[in-house]
Protein backbone atom coordinates (compact mmCIF):
# COMPACT_ATOMS: atom_id res chain seq x y z
CA UNK A 1 0.00 0.00 0.00
CA UNK A 2 1.73 3.27 -1.04
CA UNK A 3 0.07 6.18 1.09
CA UNK A 4 2.11 8.89 2.35
CA UNK A 5 4.68 9.40 5.04
CA UNK A 6 3.12 11.66 7.07
CA UNK A 7 -0.15 9.22 7.26
CA UNK A 8 1.64 6.18 8.45
CA UNK A 9 3.14 8.34 11.12
CA UNK A 10 0.16 9.75 12.35
CA UNK A 11 -1.43 6.40 12.03
CA UNK A 12 1.55 4.98 13.75
CA UNK A 13 1.38 7.93 17.05
CA UNK A 14 -2.28 7.37 17.35
CA UNK A 15 -1.81 3.65 17.88
CA UNK A 16 1.35 4.72 20.47
CA UNK A 17 3.07 2.19 18.42
CA UNK A 18 2.05 -1.23 19.53
CA UNK A 19 -0.27 -3.00 17.21
CA UNK A 20 -4.12 -2.11 17.73
CA UNK A 21 -5.40 -5.76 17.71
CA UNK A 22 -2.94 -7.71 19.50
CA UNK A 23 -0.57 -4.97 21.19
CA UNK A 24 2.59 -6.54 19.98
CA UNK A 25 5.59 -3.65 20.35
CA UNK A 26 8.02 -2.40 17.19
CA UNK A 27 10.32 -3.83 19.30
CA UNK A 28 8.88 -7.01 19.67
CA UNK A 29 8.66 -6.91 16.13
CA UNK A 30 12.15 -5.74 15.58
CA UNK A 31 10.66 -2.27 13.35
CA UNK A 32 7.72 -0.66 12.47
CA UNK A 33 4.43 -2.32 11.85
CA UNK A 34 2.02 -2.34 8.89
CA UNK A 35 -0.65 0.07 8.10
CA UNK A 36 -4.47 -2.27 7.78
CA UNK A 37 -7.44 -0.72 6.40
CA UNK A 38 -10.30 -1.94 9.20
CA UNK A 39 -12.65 -2.33 6.22
CA UNK A 40 -10.43 -3.27 3.23
CA UNK A 41 -10.00 -1.20 0.39
CA UNK A 42 -11.58 -4.48 -1.66
CA UNK A 43 -14.02 -4.14 0.25
CA UNK A 44 -15.13 -0.38 -0.20
CA UNK A 45 -12.85 0.96 2.22
CA UNK A 46 -11.18 3.92 2.09
CA UNK A 47 -7.58 5.62 2.67
CA UNK A 48 -9.04 8.02 5.74
CA UNK A 49 -7.37 7.87 9.13
CA UNK A 50 -10.93 6.96 10.76
CA UNK A 51 -10.17 3.12 8.37
CA UNK A 52 -5.96 3.04 8.73
CA UNK A 53 -5.06 0.54 11.90
CA UNK A 54 -1.83 0.03 12.78
CA UNK A 55 -0.75 -3.42 12.70
CA UNK A 56 1.67 -6.25 12.70
CA UNK A 57 2.63 -8.52 10.05
CA UNK A 58 0.80 -11.25 11.67
CA UNK A 59 -2.43 -9.30 12.30
CA UNK A 60 -2.40 -8.01 8.81
CA UNK A 61 -1.70 -10.77 7.19
CA UNK A 62 -4.51 -12.90 9.03
CA UNK A 63 -6.83 -10.42 8.50
CA UNK A 64 -6.13 -9.73 4.90
CA UNK A 65 -9.26 -8.07 3.47
CA UNK A 66 -11.85 -9.85 5.62
CA UNK A 67 -14.92 -8.12 5.96
CA UNK A 68 -18.44 -9.64 6.96
CA UNK A 69 -20.79 -10.37 3.59
CA UNK A 70 -23.78 -10.47 5.41
CA UNK A 71 -25.78 -9.19 8.44
CA UNK A 72 -25.64 -12.13 10.27
CA UNK A 73 -21.73 -12.70 9.54
CA UNK A 74 -18.85 -11.97 12.04
CA UNK A 75 -17.99 -8.62 13.08
CA UNK A 76 -14.41 -7.44 13.85
CA UNK A 77 -13.35 -5.62 16.61
CA UNK A 78 -12.35 -2.37 16.24
CA UNK A 79 -9.13 -1.28 18.89
CA UNK A 80 -9.88 2.28 18.20
CA UNK A 81 -13.62 2.08 19.66
CA UNK A 82 -13.43 -0.38 22.59
CA UNK A 83 -10.34 -1.86 24.47
CA UNK A 84 -8.91 -5.04 24.04
CA UNK A 85 -9.54 -5.41 27.98
CA UNK A 86 -13.46 -5.51 26.63
CA UNK A 87 -13.11 -8.61 24.67
CA UNK A 88 -10.05 -10.43 26.02
CA UNK A 89 -8.13 -12.28 28.79
CA UNK A 90 -4.74 -12.94 28.42
CA UNK A 91 -3.75 -16.30 30.07
CA UNK A 92 -0.84 -16.96 32.13
CA UNK A 93 0.87 -18.28 28.73
CA UNK A 94 0.14 -15.29 27.25
CA UNK A 95 -2.52 -16.88 24.72
CA UNK A 96 -5.62 -14.64 24.56
CA UNK A 97 -8.85 -15.72 25.15
CA UNK A 98 -11.93 -14.53 23.28
CA UNK A 99 -14.71 -13.03 25.66
CA UNK A 100 -17.13 -11.87 23.26
CA UNK A 101 -18.42 -12.52 19.57
CA UNK A 102 -16.33 -9.86 18.32
CA UNK A 103 -13.17 -11.22 19.48
CA UNK A 104 -14.47 -14.68 18.50
CA UNK A 105 -14.38 -13.34 14.76
CA UNK A 106 -11.08 -11.98 15.21
CA UNK A 107 -9.74 -15.24 17.13
CA UNK A 108 -9.87 -17.67 13.59
CA UNK A 109 -7.88 -15.07 11.71
CA UNK A 110 -5.35 -16.30 13.49
CA UNK A 111 -5.51 -19.79 13.89
CA UNK A 112 -5.72 -19.99 10.01
CA UNK A 113 -2.39 -18.21 9.67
Amino acid sequence: MSLAASIREQVRRRAQYPCEFCGTTEIDAGGMLTLDHFQPRAKEGSDTLENLSYACITCNQCKQDYWPRTKTAPILWNPRQESASQHFVEQEDGQLTALTPQADSFSPLHQNC
